[in-house]
């Protein structure tokens, strides 16, 4: 005997089965694809504007200021470092100066100077590059940190070398530097 309770089950079930069939039903062949932009579907491709103005002159009057850049790669000797200070006196460190006639008053003032240090396993480091460091001796475990640094003027650039301790009695090895000028 149907009671309220079995054809209210029996409602559910066909409103279901025909919610599924319509659904079903519903889906056509799918048409072609349609362009693509980088976002998404790309619409119509616009008009082209108008060329822009020319950028200001270089440093000796050449076009296209702002997209210049000279690498270099600079090799410093063991011999070629200086200590400024007297060994292990507090401050002391290494340093080198190096000729770099491309470094122009131009780049000085407008561009962009950047410098790696090639380890001995061929990888650049940007610098600052700060190494921690520790060996042992017979009087025991000592650490210290290994800091390379760099600064510039117009034809020149300096190369540091800092010890956290100070420990100045030993010099450098030779060391390669890489250098990017942008402007």
């Amino acid at each position: 005997m149907f009671n309220v309770f079995n054809l209210t089950i029996m409602k559910k079930v066909l409103l279901f089965l025909v919610s599924a069939f319509l659904f079903m039903a519903c889906e056509g062949p799918m048409g072609p694809e349609g362009p693509m932009g980088m976002n998404g579907p790309a619409g119509p491709a616009g008009a082209t504007g108008p060329e822009g103005p020319e950028g200001p002159k270089g440093p000796n009057g050449e076009p296209g200021h702002g997209s210049n850049w000279y690498t270099t790669a600079i090799t410093v000797n063991a011999s070629d470092w200086k200590l400024n200070g007297q060994p292990n006196e507090l401050n002391s460190f290494y340093y080198v100066d190096k000729p770099l006639k491309e470094l122009t008053k131009a780049i000085y003032d407008e561009g962009s100077i950047i410098a790696y240090i090639e380890t001995d396993n061929g990888i650049k480091n940007g610098m600052p590059l700060v190494l921690h460091k520790a060996d042992e001796d017979d009087k025991g475990e000592f650490f210290w940190t290994q800091t390379y640094d760099f600064d510039f003027q117009v034809g020149n650039i300096r190369f540091y070398l800092t010890y956290s301790d100070f420990s100045t009695k030993v010099k450098p090895g030779a060391e390669t530097f890489h250098v990017v000028l942008m402007w």
